[in-house]
């Protein structure tokens, strides 16, 4: 009998494309720095020159995902070393907003690591304080769900969207027509009026909106009104 291969996630190009090219974005708002400056600042150590393969024309493309993490011998790799020179930069490369948005599956365990890294706040909403948790049961039932509508409509931030997008992810595993609907209507308007900080001014926003609205419609199909219930502020 064959053994069935454990599945593994592979990222859509489209969404790795627009990740890459967000990371660029943030560094050369950071910076202030052209595509040649950048090559000559970040050229690997003993290099006389900047790389002929002109790479960082690459990632403002988003055709090459940039080195990440630690060498061999402990030296870090480019990511690192433009987050220590432009911190801030490399959230963009490894947030959560990517893989909420990328169409393939998800584990439950993943969407409780994204809910736990959000703020207090938030996170309350959907994580049991660690008095009332279990090994089995960590996730509050959100019995009321008003509290948590009028906290994300009111602050509309990075942080609310990525709350969002974690509810209709977690919509698609727990097969809730109702939480897929209040989370696609919340994602909506957040989407509406979200400050994109460094992405301001390029495609990334347009192109991540559509990327969700198809994925939505698919889901959405079951049901061709939204529940009248879920009304929001516009």
């Amino acid at each position: 009998m064959m053994t069935k291969q454990p599945w593994r996630y592979v990222e859509n190009p489209k969404i790795r494309s627009m990740r890459v090219r967000s990371w660029f974005y943030a560094v050369s708002q950071a910076s202030g720095l052209t595509v040649g400056e950048l090559e000559k600042e970040f050229r690997e150590e003993g290099s006389a020159q900047a790389p002929r393969s002109c790479i960082w024309n690459k990632y403002k493309r988003g055709e090459v995902v940039p080195r990440s993490r630690f060498q061999g011998d402990g030296r870090p790799k480019l990511v690192e070393r433009v987050e220590a020179r432009y911190p801030g930069t490399e959230k963009w490369l490894f947030s959560p907003l990517w893989r909420l948005a990328d169409e393939a599956p998800m584990e439950m365990s993943e969407i409780r690591r994204i809910y736990e890294g959000l703020p207090m706040k938030i996170r309350n909403f959907f994580i049991l304080p660690p008095e009332l948790a279990s090994e089995v049961f960590w996730r509050h039932e959100l019995l009321d769900i008003e509290p948590v509508l009028r906290h994300m409509l009111a602050s509309r931030t990075g942080d609310d969207l990525l709350a969002g997008l974690a509810m209709v992810r977690e919509a698609e595993l727990v097969q809730s027509v109702k939480l897929y609907q209040y989370g696609v209507e919340i994602t909506k308007s957040i989407l509406r009026s979200l400050d994109w900080d460094e992405l301001e001014g390029t495609t990334i926003p347009m192109e991540f909106g559509e990327i969700l609205r198809r994925h939505w419609a698919k889901g959405l199909l079951i049901n061709n009104k939204v529940n009248n219930q879920i009304k929001l502020s516009q």
